[in-house]
Formats: C-alpha cells, structure tokens, sequence
C-alpha cells in the first residue's frame, strides 16, 4: 500500500519544486554576461524577442522583452555575435530555464554602427539608395521648403546663405525636433507636411553638427523612408562634412553642410552666368559634332562620292583579280612542269622495261599458227610451223624436234 506519509522527504507539487529551482536560479545567477550567436530569433506581435544564444555545445534559451528592446538600435538577426547581459529564470509553465535579457552588445562592432549597417543594407536592397532613383535639383527653385529646428544654429547658416546668395528665393520651414525622444517622428511628418504646399520645388533637411547619439534621428527607416518617397527632390545637409546619415544616402543630393545644402539651390547672378556660358559653349560645340557628323553622312550618300567609292573598290578587286591569276598561272605552270618531269621519268622506265627492249638484247616471241604465244614446248610438235618476231622483222620456222631441256 502507498503512502505519503512512508516517504523519506515531504511531497511536493509540480509548481513548488518548480519555484524552488526557479528561487535558487534567480539568486544564484541574477546578473550575467554570456557570449554566443544569436538563433532562432523572433519578434513576437507582443514585442518581445524571442531567441536561443549557442555555441558549439550548448544552446541557452533567451528572452527580451519589449520595454528593455525598445532602446535597443540595432534589429536582432540569426548568426549575429553578442554578449547578453541578464538574470536566469524559470518559464513554469514549460519547466524551462531561459535568459531574461536587460542588455545586449554586439561583438566586434558597435551598436550604432551595426544599426547603421543593417539599415543602410536594408534599404539598398529596396533600391532606395540607387542613383537611378535620384532626382535632379531645380537649376532655379523659386519656393524652397526647409526641414530644421528653429532654435538651431543651422538654420540661421541656410537663411544667411540664400540672402546673400539670392533674395528672391521664397523660404517655407517646417519646424522640428532634430535630436532626442521623438524626434524622428517629427522629421518625417514634417516632410509629409512641407510637400503638400503646391509650389515648393525642393526641400532642404539640414541640422548642425554633433555625436553620432545626437544625429540617430537621420539614421532611422521611418526618415529615411519619408525623405526617399518625398515627392520633390530632397537635399540632405546633416552634420559636418564627415558625418554620414542614412538621410545622406537616401537623398536625391548631399551637401556637406547645411550652408552647402543651401547655396546648392541659391544660385547668384555671377553662377547663373557662368553656367549659360558653359551651357552655351558645350551645346555650340555639340552643334558643330552634329553638323560635321551631318555633312559627312551628306558626302557618303552623294552620287559622285557613291561612285568613287565604287570605283576605289573595283581598282581593289581588279588589282586582286590580277594578283590572283598571276598566282594560279604560277601553280598550274608548277604543276605541268611536275607532271612533265614525272612522265618524262616514267617512260624512261617503260622503256627499259618495254618488250622492244628485251627483243633488242637477242630474245624473240614464238607464235603458233593461231597467232598464240608459245611459252611449253609441249604444245609444238616436229614440222609444225611457228613464227619468231624479232627486234626488227619476223621469220617464218619449221620445227625440226621438240627437247624438254636446253
């Protein structure tokens, strides 16, 4: 008969000893670091993230929810090498043990970096970055729409470019938060505002220089998106000249700074004279191509110049036609004197080997009456009469006897 009260221990219940392993895992491991590559990863419609960090023999189960990942720049993707930071806990519900995870830092490069790369990859594979999708800036825009904070030093640079380069260029600015919680929703809803105005033809995003954490808001999907799909062509003035936004990649132009940004699209008189004149000189000399191209064409469809050119290439083919028949005439003499020798050598050898040869050195060929060669003794009798042709002449015999030997 069992009973509980027979064993050794006190019973418990599924859920106590899991509370019990999970109480002993929490207090022995409550801060951790662990290196490994990300698996498995997935983004639940929660937001939390879901993953496994492994290595070659172990695979730890991992978890970060969605108010520690919301500060997290980059997106979590399989392969990617980390260091998780966080406490062990126990999932009752699974009896696992998993990784709540408060930090996570990429190995080898850093997070702004890696967010930057993922993005800027992320986006060239759209082919938002292609310059076959980049527009052209208006040689002279007359409305000119200027995404900026009011209070930065950026815009008072951009204002004092276009006064002194050209007054009578109209200025719209849409203000915005450029740094800081928030700031990226700002930007990109105040490029969705500045182009509904019907006459603005470009729109300048500019903001001063400053740390890579000051600048982020350029380096978001949903700037980046509202810049690449802006319905005017859009000049990206973010930073110094060596900062590099997604903003900057995404624009139709960069500017180095965003004083370069506006006199990108402030021409003055002087610039505007010196491009017609650089226009003027490059379409003059592309008229000139042109015709010299024209009259050349003229010249080869004119009759006369047809027929010299018909006439060049008879000569060609009458000069070919000459050199080809002297060159057949020499093979074909070549060959008859080759034919010639080899005859001449042939019957030189016929010769000695003729019958008419051997008949002039003494020998005969008898014929019986029949006029059949005679070559056996035994087809002649005595008195029959054969006839003996000779080198010259022939003779008439009788035979007299008929020996077998000589």
């Amino acid at each position: 008969m069992y009973s509980l009260s027979s064993q050794p221990h006190p019973v418990l219940t599924v859920s106590e000893l899991t509370g019990q392993i999970r109480f002993l895992l929490e207090d022995t491991f409550d801060q951790v670091a662990v290196v490994g590559e990300i698996s498995n990863a997935k983004v639940y419609p929660s937001g939390h993230w879901y993953f496994s960090l492994k290595d070659k023999d172990a695979t730890l189960p991992c978890v970060c929810f969605k108010n520690t990942n919301a500060s997290i720049k980059f997106d979590l993707q399989d392969g990617l090498m980390v260091v998780l930071y966080g406490k062990l806990s126990v999932y009752p519900p699974k009896g696992g043990y998993q990784l709540i995870t408060s930090q996570i830092q990429p190995v080898g490069i850093g997070e702004w970096q890696l967010a930057f790369e993922q993005l800027r990859e992320k986006l060239e594979l759209e082919g938002l970055l292609a310059l076959e999708r980049k527009r052209s800036i208006p040689i002279m825009p007359r409305k000119v729409g200027v995404v900026t904070s009011l209070a930065g030093a950026a815009l008072r640079d951009v204002l004092s470019a276009l006064r002194r380069r050209n007054r009578h260029v109209n200025i719209v600015i849409a203000p915005t938060k450029v740094q800081g919680e928030g700031s990226a929703q700002e930007i990109a809803q105040a490029l969705q505002n500045i182009q509904t105005i019907d006459d603005i033809d470009v729109v300048l995003v500019v903001r001063g220089g400053g740390s890579i954490e000051d600048l982020w808001s350029f380096n978001t999907e949903i700037v980046a998106r509202a810049v690449a799909f802006c319905r005017v062509p859009v000049i990206s003035g973010v930073g110094h000249e060596t900062d590099i936004t997604i903003c900057d990649l995404v624009a139709d132009l960069r500017a180095p700074t965003p004083t370069a940004a506006a006199e990108l699209v402030a021409h003055g008189i002087n610039d505007l004279i010196d491009k017609w004149t650089n226009l003027n000189r490059i379409m003059c000399s592309s008229m000139e191509t042109r015709l010299a191209q024209a009259r050349h064409l003229l010249e080869q469809l004119s009759p006369y110049s047809a027929l010299l050119q018909q006439q060049e290439r008879l000569e060609k083919l009458k000069y070919k036609l000459k050199s080809t028949k002297e060159e057949m005439i020499a093979q074909v003499t070549h060959l008859l004197d080759n034919y010639k020798h080899n005859w001449h050598k042939q019957h030189e050898k016929l010769n000695v080997l003729g019958p008419l040869e051997i008949l002039k050195r003494g020998f005969a060929v008898l014929k019986d009456t029949n006029g059949k060669v005679i070559s056996d003794m035994k087809t002649v009798k005595p008195n029959d009469t054969v006839e003996a042709l000779l080198y010259k002449g022939k003779l008439k015999l009788k035979v007299e006897s008929c020996e077998d030997n000589w």
